[in-house]
């Protein structure tokens, strides 16, 4: 039987360009070289008895995966120098799914391919679906290997390796939580069992994990518990730090604001009507910009009151851990058929429920659905409507408003009649511009149940000296979404309308004029807006309330053939070669509900998806030995590959390599090559959906002075703008360039195994698929005077940005480069084993260009434009001691100063490096029986304050979130 990758990996002690960082992991010896089978390296199809390849190859151990505690594989991954970005994860609330991704390189999630045992998985990426259980080791190649693999391997490969040699039964069960928040603890426990037999072996298992909610309410950061912002008063913030930022949170607030046009237009005392300068200080002068009287909360016998300037704190009602449950379940079979003929197969299912909480709906008109009418401003306690208006302000205490209106009587509650995009001037004449009010009397909530599974059946055989394998990968996930605490359009348009107690029962009722008792609503249960916290009684949520069904349905088929071998001898060695055929077809449906597609329900709006492609590939790659004495040597490979895709038609890639072996302790080695990655089903047939970016319109008062193509002085309702986003079919592939060179040094020592690997990369790419993005699209028309970006703007009759469309592009250019360092020594000691390595990243830069002509942005060592962060400096080190069933070890990881570049104004927040501490201990009984125990972030770092931060005001995928925690784990061996 052919050893396997493990075993043969002593180069990974001593410097191989496997480049491994196992701070874990004991050294191995040296093996003769008689002994090393020949075994396939993530990055090639043709096996060879050196793992150092052309390309760098990071490897994880099954043991080193252990000693962090996290059975998440994907939020252990991402720790990596070698990760950047910021994926979604399991402490992403506002914008997670419960999915746990990775970013290799910063270039993007979905320019990492991911793989498990060299096959893909119809999830794309989401780590959440691995067991940690079933993983012997993780390879990381940090290269672009398009030619090997095609589309979507533009960073690199993650290909997860599994258990297929298991002998006996494992148990485990591990609690993991934190000191310092008041609940979010893990649990899981795991089992695999595993028989092999004369030609052939079966492994199973199984992973069940379940994780607590952590609302950031739970933890002990203040910012986590206020919603704070340090700009404009950016210079306080840098002598006091997070203290010195002010609260600050949202307009929808619990008691309902109402702005209006002249009809709650404030004026002086001399009846003339005022208006907000470019300070923000009342003026007669008509800048545009009327200065609006809002309701905020209806006191008794004071009726419409102004406006106080609060806020609603909605940080400490947000998840910042989100609570999940999963179960994994998969198999593994090997078998002989017969001499040179072998069968196998794979089955893993998933099952997940997760769930992410936002702080409660804000509604807000225009945007959201309501009724199309007027408001009318009542008397609470005499339930006539008030003509005089005290709007009680400082500056005018005494200024009173008298209103015309005899539009008849209502009652408590106070009526609300709202504004819809196609009728936006009310019964008065006078525009209602904006209505809002935080619904806190329900609660907002998603969330998702995944069922997934990958079946893949394949036979390898060998004849004549070459080897061959032929598969069948078959995958399907199925996710229903359920949104909570949303709200129905047609039933908010009755509640909302007039209302009156005209059968005298001392409850009013919904009617169509209240002045015509035959115009009652059946069923229908007036909807108070302007009452205060509570003021919403259940039966009017459940009335008005509704819960939104989403399904999303993938399926993926992929058959693959390969043959590799040796095509002839050469002077210095064997050709080798490998050549292959893959056929692949993706299919996805989303399928929202109805309400949505309808725009007759308040949050995100959207259509649906249905979509897919196919694409048939051929692959053929070389290793040739160009020269060999001995001492040195000179390899060259090539790989070349043809993809035809059904959606925008054939590309074809190459990978050039070479490898010198100088001396016996240093080798070089270098890839030059092209990649592409296909646009995905989403990104070309997704329907228009809504999403909310902030933005600062070009026309508002105090920026139209810069702003030369604007009609007029817009009213900024909001600091987010209703956006359209969605699928474009006409979309072509992204290209792209990869170049890496480095060394691996292995010197000889008198004490201890060295091994040092230096490697520079860089990816240059073109033709990116990328939103422009709102604000470029408001500037772009309204700065630049482009009449492209101004047919995708539409107003409102006053002037205020109703919404944007921005539907994706090939645009944007991204250049990526830096420098990865990795060292290891270990050395014996007459009390144990000592092992340490490091492993350090220096991103030099990454700079996107949005599209050609524009500014370039460099995102490297920032908090970019698009809100991910990209450190310059990330570090793993480790520190092993193993004494006979004892290890101890102690981890570190740092992550770099960050710049937060504050998008609105010109300002520039500096974050500080962190570095975080871990210990863990782990003994083994005579019995089989493991204990071991961690502490992680031994000395209490707390999250950093990000004043642009979207999540928390930080980075959850970056930075540790919750303080010092810890990890108990018992495994018994059968």
């Amino acid at each position: 039987m052919k050893k396997n990758l493990i075993a043969v990996a002593v180069n990974g002690a001593i410097g191989t360009a496997a480049a491994v960082w196992v701070p874990t992991m004991p050294a191995f010896a040296q093996e003769d070289a008689s002994l090393v089978e020949e075994v396939i390296v993530t990055g090639s199809r043709i096996k060879r008895a050196d793992l150092e390849s052309s390309s760098p190859v990071t490897v994880l151990t099954a043991e080193e995966m252990r000693i962090t505690g996290l059975v998440d594989v994907g939020d252990l991954l991402q720790r990596l120098p070698a990760m950047s970005g910021s994926p979604i994860g399991t402490t992403t609330n506002n914008g997670g799914n419960g999915s746990v991704q990775i970013d290799l390189r910063g270039l993007g999630p979905v320019r990492t391919l991911n793989l498990v045992n060299g096959k893909r998985t119809v999830d794309g990426g989401d780590y959440q679906t691995i067991p940690a259980v079933m993983i012997e080791r993780v390879e990381i190649l940090k290269d672009g290997a398009s030619a090997t693999y095609g589309a979507d391997a533009v960073a690199g490969v993650v290909n997860i390796i599994t258990r297929s040699d298991f002998d006996g039964i494992m148990v485990e069960i591990q609690n993991a939580d934190s000191f310092e928040a008041d609940t979010g603890a893990q649990d899981s426990i795991s089992f695999i069992a595993g028989k092999s037999f004369d030609g052939g072996n079966v492994t199973f298992g199984a992973e069940y994990v379940k994780q607590e909610e952590i609302y950031q309410s739970d933890t002990p950061w203040d910012f986590f518990q206020n919603s704070y912002f340090i700009y404009p008063d950016a210079q306080a913030f840098e002598q006091g730090g997070p203290t010195a930022a002010f609260a600050i949170g949202s307009s929808r607030i619990p008691e309902g604001r109402l702005t209006s046009g002249e009809l709650f237009q404030r004026k002086n005392s001399d009846g003339e009507l005022l208006f907000l300068d470019a300070e923000g200080k009342t003026t007669t002068t008509d800048t545009g910009i009327p200065a609006f009287a809002n309701p905020v909360w209806m006191n008794p016998g004071d009726g419409l009151v102004a406006y106080d300037g609060r806020t609603y704190n909605y940080a400490p009602v947000n998840y910042i851990q989100t609570p999940y449950e999963r179960l994994n379940i998969f198999s593994q079979v090997n078998f002989d058929l017969a001499e040179n003929l072998q069968f196998y197969s794979e089955f893993r299912a998933n099952l997940r429920t997760s769930a992410q909480e936002l702080a409660p709906q804000p509604y807000n008109s225009p945007s959201d659905p309501g009724y199309s009418g007027s408001y009318i401003p009542v008397d609470p306690i005499t339930g006539k409507p008030l003509r005089e208006v005290n709007m009680g302000t400082s500056d005018d205490p005494d200024w009173v408003y008298t209103a015309d209106q005899t539009l008849g009587q209502v009652v408590d509650p106070v009526p609300y009649n709202g504004i819809s995009e196609d009728n936006f001037y009310n019964t008065l004449g006078q525009p209602v511009i904006d209505a809002r009010r935080r619904i806190v009397e329900s609660t907002r909530r998603f969330e998702q149940s995944i069922v997934q599974f990958q079946a893949i059946a394949g036979l390898q055989g060998s004849f004549a000296e070459w080897d061959w394998e032929a598969s069948y990968n078959k995958g399907f996930r199925e996710r229903a979404d359920q949104d909570f605490g949303q709200f129905y359009g047609p039933n908010l348009s009755k509640a909302m309308g007039p209302s009156a107690d005209l059968d005298g029962d001392g409850t009013p009722e919904c009617y169509t004029d209240i002045n015509d008792p035959g115009t009652l609503i059946p069923n229908c249960v007036p909807l108070d807006l302007f009452s205060g916290a509570g003021g919403i009684t259940d039966e009017m949520l459940a009335y008005v309330g509704t819960t939104a069904v989403d399904s999303i349905t993938v399926e993926q088929d992929q058959f693959s053939a390969s043959i590799s071998g040796d095509l002839m001898q050469l002077p210095a060695g064997a050709l080798g070669a490998a050549f292959g055929y893959e056929y692949r077809r993706e299919y996805l449906v989303f399928a929202p509900d109805s309400a949505k597609v309808a725009g007759e329900i308040t949050g995100n709006k959207g259509e649906g998806t249905e979509g897919g492609y196919s694409s048939n590939s051929i692959f053929a790659e070389f290793l040739a030995p160009l020269y060999d004495n001995g001492s040195q040597s000179f390899d060259m490979s090539l790989g070349l590959r043809w993809d035809d895709y059904s959606t925008f038609g054939s590309d074809t890639v190459y990978q050039l390599g070479l490898e010198a072996q100088l001396v016996d302790s240093i080798k070089f080695r270098a890839t030059q090559g092209e990649v592409f990655r296909a646009p995905s089903i989403n990104e070309l047939y997704d329907g228009e959906s809504d999403a909310f970016p902030e933005y600062s319109d070009p026309c508002a008062i105090g920026n139209i002075d810069s702003s030369p193509f604007c009609d007029r002085v817009a009213p900024q309702l909001d600091t987010q703008v209703l956006t359209r986003v969605g699928g474009n079919p006409e979309l072509d592939a992204e290209t792209g360039d990869t170049f890496t060179a480095g060394f691996v040094v292995t010197p000889s020592l008198p004490v201890g195994d060295l091994s040092i690997t230096l490697d520079y990369w860089k990816t240059e790419m073109d033709n990116l698929i990328d939103n422009l993005g709102a604000q470029f699209i408001l500037d772009d028309c309204y700065k630049d005077g482009n009449p492209q970006s101004c047919a995708l703007i539409t107003r409102r009759p006053d002037y205020s940005v109703r919404q944007v469309k921005d539907i994706g592009f090939n645009v944007a250019s991204l250049t990526a480069e830096g420098i990865d360092f990795e060292t290891r020594y270990g050395f014996e000691t007459n009390f144990g084993r000592f092992e340490t390595s490091l492993l350090w990243v220096r991103q030099l830069e990454n700079r996107r260009t949005p599209f050609e002509g524009a500014a370039t942005e460099e995102q490297a060592g920032t908090l970019a434009a698009n809100g991910n962060l990209y450190p310059e400096d990330k570090l793993n080190y480790s520190v092993n001691w193993y004494w006979n069933d004892l290890s101890v070890s102690y981890l570190g990881e740092y992550v770099g100063e960050i710049d937060a570049n504050a998008q609105l104004i010109d300002y520039i927040q500096k974050v500080d490096s962190q570095l975080y501490h871990d210990l863990a201990a782990a003994y083994t009984f005579p019995t089989n029986t493991r204990i071991s125990l961690g502490v992680t972030n031994l000395t209490n770092e707390e999250p950093p304050y990000i004043d642009d931060g979207f999540n928390a005001s930080t980075d959850p995928s970056t930075y540790r979130l919750f303080g010092r925690s810890y990890y108990l784990r018992l495994s018994q061996e059968f």
